[in-house]
């Protein structure tokens, strides 16, 4: 027992999502260590503390859906993570949800996640010794942090209280951000025009039932964030979608009566095509054999950089090509339909002829090849799904040079992954094929234009030279960027102001050329530096506004993937500990 008089240290971690939360989970496991000295406090501070965070939360609409399946989501590390941190409990969200009826392959809703995600948060608070770490929890928002770089920080919550800590963890998310120049025309024309403008935002904050009564809205985005719209107005319209044999999409949606006709389009107007049913059982992650991680190293340590179409490109067509011959799909493994898999309406993204019918045609063959599922198609999916990790991580390497980087990765590449990796269950594209067959929706294509048109008082939506379609709405249906500069936050703001964060950029190895990103800049993946290059060591970050430091910052944790989620989290648990004095900062942990 550690005696009463013994001072008490504190440690602060922000925010209550999956990141928050593992690292109070890594917290408690150092907590168990024969290492561990004296008492611990952490405070854990986010307005849905409890509830899963923001974005997770366990109280919103069932409506909006996970795009990964159960089994591919865990909080708990595994061996492929090499914890050095004990593990006493392996719960994934499959085995959690398993309780609920839901099977491995299920796409489960975002409020099941956050069941679960305040289930490990319950699981870890019983498991703590209070005699060695304390979890208190605060249901509000930080609006600032203050202290020098080698000082105790004060944290100052929304509800006026101030806590004093030896460091803090900040796990913030997705962050608001002003509206760009661009939107906020938009937002003018609407105010000046009685018209509706949504700009970028979690859906959660949207408001969709102001869209109802209006004739035509214009939606520029037809990735996630557009799926979820789609979920969430239907049902703010009260409209219902009943399975129907007859039908392309297999549904027929029964309108309530409001719903406007919604002009869909995207600067590149790629589908998202809906994940492969891979039900009963998920097959393994396919292993590269052509851009293996031996080849990325090369490509990554040559000294003028790398082109990614003319050394890269090159290396994937491959990969794809003999995975499709080694299942026989010979006729397939041909450049040209690989291009056209990935590019349906070309690289550039420019305008095309007959742009509804075409992305219409797109939507149905991958719907077909999805429920199938076709051999093929789950192939292909594989295969990009272990191409984009290694493209990611010759981009964290420097390989790439700047201009490759903002002409292919940028400029379509991401896009084209995406469509593959990032797609929806194929419960929502039956949904938006019903929505197209009940005269609901209609496609512009790529290169999609939103302009104002003055006389008329309306938007105009239109992709490429087509004619343009008036409409009295807008949704930019996508997150808001990550953008320091931007972001709206107390606390960020407050940071800027003073001077303690700066903008990251990233380098090519070859070219040493910079380019700047809207990603907080970090000493040691961690740590905000400021103007003056004053690294600020007691404040830890992680996640989406330091992505260029941490790429793929939000991707949940899979089992079996080396998750950098739950690393990141156990890399940052310690530093709390050893800053809180719980842990000798001098050394490594002796009985690890």
């Amino acid at each position: 027992m550690i005696a009463p008089t013994e001072p008490t240290r504190t440690v602060a971690v922000v925010g209550a999502g999956p990141r928050g939360t593992a690292i109070i989970e890594r917290l408690v496991a150092a907590s168990t260590i024969p290492d561990w000295q004296g008492r611990l406090t952490v405070h854990l501070i986010d307005p849905y503390v409890g509830r899963g965070g923001s974005v997770w939360r366990h109280d919103q609409p069932e409506v909006l859906l996970m795009n990964t399946a159960t089994c591919q989501t865990t909080m708990y590390p595994d061996e492929s993570c090499h914890p050095l941190l004990p593990v006493t409990r392996t719960g994934t969200l499959s085995d959690h949800l398993a309780e609920e009826g839901f099977a491995a392959s299920d796409f489960a809703p975002r409020a099941a996640h956050g069941r679960y995600l305040a289930r490990v948060l319950a699981d870890a608070e019983a498991d703590a010794d209070p005699d060695r770490l304390r979890i208190v929890q605060h249901r509000a928002e930080v609006i600032d942090v203050t202290g020098g770089p080698d000082e105790p920080q004060r944290v100052r919550l929304s509800d006026g209280r101030v806590l004093t800590v030896e460091a803090v963890a900040l796990a913030l998310g997705h962050l608001s951000t002003a509206l760009g120049p661009r939107s906020q025309q938009l937002a003018d024309a609407a105010d000046h025009h009685g018209l509706i403008h949504i700009g970028p935002a979690n859906p959660l904050e949207i408001d969709y039932s102001v869209l109802l009564g209006r004739e035509a809205v214009a939606v520029q985005g037809m990735g996630l964030n557009f799926y979820d719209a789609l979920g969430m107005l239907t049902q703010v319209a009260g409209g219902r979608f009943e399975p129907d044999d007859s039908a392309p999409s297999g549904l027929r949606y029964l309108p309530g009566g409001e719903e406007p006709r919604l002009i869909v389009g995207s600067r590149s107007g790629m589908v998202y095509r809906p994940k492969p049913d891979l039900s009963p059982e998920m097959p393994a992650p396919y292993t590269p054999q052509v851009l293996t991680g031996e080849r990325v190293l090369e490509l990554a340590v040559r000294a003028a950089g790398v082109d990614h179409e003319r050394e890269v490109m090159p290396l994937m067509l491959a990969e794809l090509r003999r995975a499709l011959q080694e299942i026989g799909a010979d006729e397939m493994a041909a450049d040209a339909e690989l291009l056209h898999l990935l590019y349906p309406f070309g690289r550039r993204g420019g305008g095309i002829d007959d742009a509804h019918r075409r992305t219409r045609d797109v939507l149905r063959d991958a719907l077909e090849a999805a429920t199938a599922p076709d051999p093929v198609w789950v192939m292909v999916y594989r295969v990009l799904n272990a191409l984009r990790i290694q493209v990611n991580r010759l981009i964290d390497l420097g390989g790439y040079t700047t201009d490759s980087v903002r002409r292919d990765i940028d400029g379509h590449l991401r896009n084209a992954f995406a469509s593959w990796a990032s797609g929806p269950p194929v419960q929502r594209v039956r949904q938006l094929l019903a929505l197209e067959e009940a005269g609901l929706i209609e496609f512009t294509g790529p290169a999609m234009h939103i302009g104002i048109d003055e006389d008329a008082g309306r938007y105009t939506a239109h992709g490429g030279d087509n004619p343009p379609i008036l409409c009295d709405g807008v949704l930019e249906a996508h997150l808001p960027p990550v953008d320091l500069p931007a972001y709206r936050s107390s606390l960020i703001g407050a940071w800027r102001e003073r001077g303690e964060v700066q903008k990251d950029s990233w380098a090519s190895r070859g070219s040493r050329r910079r380019m700047l990103t809207g990603s907080i800049a970090v000493d040691g993946l961690y740590a905000p530096v400021g103007l003056d290059d004053v690294v600020h060591e007691r404040r830890l970050m992680v996640g989406v506004p330091v992505s260029t430091a941490q790429p793929g910052s939000s991707i949940t944790a899979a089992p079996g993937t080396s998750a950098q989620l739950l690393r990141h989290a156990e890399a940052v648990a310690l530093r709390l500990a050893r800053a809180g004095g719980a842990l000798e900062a001098d050394r490594s942990t002796t009985s690890l």
